[in-house]
């Protein structure tokens, strides 16, 4: 298989200051601008994504002077390549938009975070995140691979692969992987694992041809001196281990339902949507009964109560929470 190389930080200055350069035929370039700090800032891209970000810098000074004005009369400054840099999204860079997308409320911390802290290991490291449906465990995909400070990032969903046949599936998934083998350190999240593999609950049969084919992708070491971190997600253990799949795991991280009031209070506290003394009317009533309940479930309850007067919320609150616990 043969690996593209990205250019590396000394490569990537020695193209900016020759295009930069070239630039100054024809824009005066301010003494602000800083290939070094340019070349630091462009980890994972490719020597076109750098042509065009000094072609969008200096296209991005003429809009400044010509719409906003400026004093200094028309120049290329360091502003315009940090305006354009963030404009672009290198296609071996950090999907940080979808992550931030499949985190909609955000990350909390709470007890037990040094069970999740994440030091991939060297090579491939193949992470199973499993839990109940509503436990989070997308999320937790997400924050793992923000944390990781890999610059390529790839996230994949099993509609990603809505209306396409199991060879196309295949060759998808083929691309992504040598996508991520061209950058040394990598991660790709594959995110509900068992809707990729065309799972059907009723048969429980799945995609033969899939799931060879990502038994072998997942064991698949990458190019010497290459670092891949690999991160599923599923609802469905006992699936994956009835499959086969789980021994290709390096470890299996278990997401767990809040089981007390304390994480429920926890999460009401940090959600900032309840005044005090809500948050003590909801505590009381609580305390004592069984618990057993996903963080994103309890999210989208306390998302659909917020609404309402600060009068009616707790009892609502406290009426769907009884009717999804089952309190009677």
């Amino acid at each position: 298989m043969v690996i593209i190389a990205l250019p590396t930080e000394e490569e990537r200055l020695e193209l900016l200051v020759s295009r930069i350069k070239k630039l100054a035929t024809y824009y005066k370039i301010a003494d602000d601008v800083c290939p070094a700090k340019i070349a630091n800032l462009t980890g994972n891209f490719t020597e076109d994504e750098l042509c065009r970000l000094v072609r969008d810098a200096a296209s991005g000074a003429v809009y400044r002077v010509t719409v906003v004005g400026c004093p200094e009369g028309l120049q290329v400054s360091q502003i315009d390549f940090i305006l354009a840099l963030h404009a672009i999204k290198p296609r071996f860079g950090v999907q940080e938009e979808d992550l931030r997308q499949v985190m909609s409320f955000g990350f909390m911390f709470y007890e037990k975070l040094n069970e999740f802290l994440l030091t991939p290991r060297k090579g491939l490291d193949c992470q199973l995140i499993e839990g109940a449906p509503k436990s989070g465990i997308t999320t937790v995909a997400a924050q793992l691979a923000l944390e990781s400070r890999y610059p390529f990032v790839k996230f994949i969903s099993s509609a990603d692969f809505l209306g396409l046949s199991d060879d196309e599936k295949c060759h998808k998934i083929r691309n992504i992987l040598k996508d991520a083998y061209v950058s040394t350190r990598s991660c790709v999240i594959f995110d509900d694992l068992e809707r990729i593999l065309d799972y059907d609950v009723l048969g429980k049969r799945c995609s033969r041809r899939i799931l060879q084919m990502l038994t072998n992708v997942l064991r698949k070491q990458p190019p010497r001196g290459h670092d891949l971190l690999i991160l599923c997600t599923s609802n469905r253990r006992h699936v994956l281990q009835d499959m086969g799949l789980l021994s290709v795991f390096t470890s299996i991280r278990h997401v767990p339902n809040l089981s007390t009031s304390d994480h429920i209070m926890a999460v009401m506290k940090a959600s900032k949507r309840f005044e005090p003394d809500e948050l003590r009317q909801i505590e009381v009533s609580i305390k004592g009964h069984h618990i057993s309940m996903g963080i994103k479930q309890l999210l989208d309850l306390i998302t659909w109560v917020n609404p309402l007067k600060p009068d009616r919320r707790p009892l609502k609150f406290l009426e769907k929470m009884a009717e999804a616990m089952g309190w009677g």
